[in-house]
């Protein structure tokens, strides 16, 4: 990295032993600083515990922010066909390289009695309850859900159509930030959301820097067709009022 791009920034959950490296880094204590500069945002492992048990639900993920615009990402997970890379770059469209070849894809705009959605990991926790809840809802109205031990995973699997949604609560910025670019450059909707202490939703409308913070986890989100998308929140909404 240093090679390739001396001035950019870094986070990432992993401890960086370089020194050059280390001064780059962003934390809790500067967080501002991407609102000036670009930052590689990383996560060398998602999904350890699915790799220490040999299944193929992990990967590594790279995004790239500009300014609080995410600009490239790039996840690659060796276990899924024979190695797939997704990747996109803001304005190029979203691509899949796989054992099948390279292809550009789009989101389906599927209606989600026919949707296969995946629900993030730990959704399944107590600190989750309307989560938990909603697993139940929208599974009756949805023709399949699932579950995926990598967040920057899924996000690939329904940017390039093979999936439809994803319903992910509370993640650090490394899980999201390349697949947000994956998701949007396919013609879908990304929607962010806080959580208060008893799990309710409040959307929000635009990610500040405090949203990247390395040390918390601090906004879920549902990633799918815009139709889709505010659908799935809309039921976020009401079964958090319940």
């Amino acid at each position: 990295l240093d090679r390739f791009d001396p001035e950019s920034f870094l986070i990432t959950e992993e401890n960086v032993k370089e020194r050059k490296l280390r001064c780059r880094l962003i934390g809790k204590e500067n967080m501002d600083r991407l609102l000036a500069d670009g930052a590689y945002i990383i996560d060398e492992l998602d999904g350890t515990s699915s790799r220490a048990v040999g299944h193929y639900e992990w990967s590594v993920s790279v995004g790239y922010v500009s300014r609080l615009e995410h600009l490239a990402g790039a996840v690659f997970a060796p276990e899924v066909n024979g190695g797939t890379l997704f990747y996109a770059s803001r304005g190029k469209g979203n691509f899949i390289k796989d054992g099948d070849g390279e292809r550009q894809t789009e989101l389906p705009n599927r209606d989600l009695k026919n949707a296969y959605v995946i629900f993030g990991v730990d959704c399944f926790l107590t600190k989750y309850p309307v989560h938990n809840r909603l697993v139940t809802q929208l599974g009756d109205r949805v023709r399949t859900s699932n579950s995926n031990g990598s967040c920057a995973l899924p996000l690939g699997l329904v940017a390039c159509g093979k999936a439809d949604a994803l319903v992910q609560p509370l993640q650090s910025p490394w899980d999201w930030a390349a697949g947000k670019v994956f998701i949007e450059e396919a013609g879908g909707k990304m929607i962010f959301y806080e959580m208060d202490e008893r799990g309710g939703i409040r959307p929000v409308d635009r990610l500040e820097p405090r949203h990247y913070n390395p040390e918390e986890r601090t906004v879920g989100f549902v990633a799918a067709s815009e139709r889709n998308a505010y659908d799935i929140l809309d039921m976020l909404l009401v079964t958090g009022s319940d």
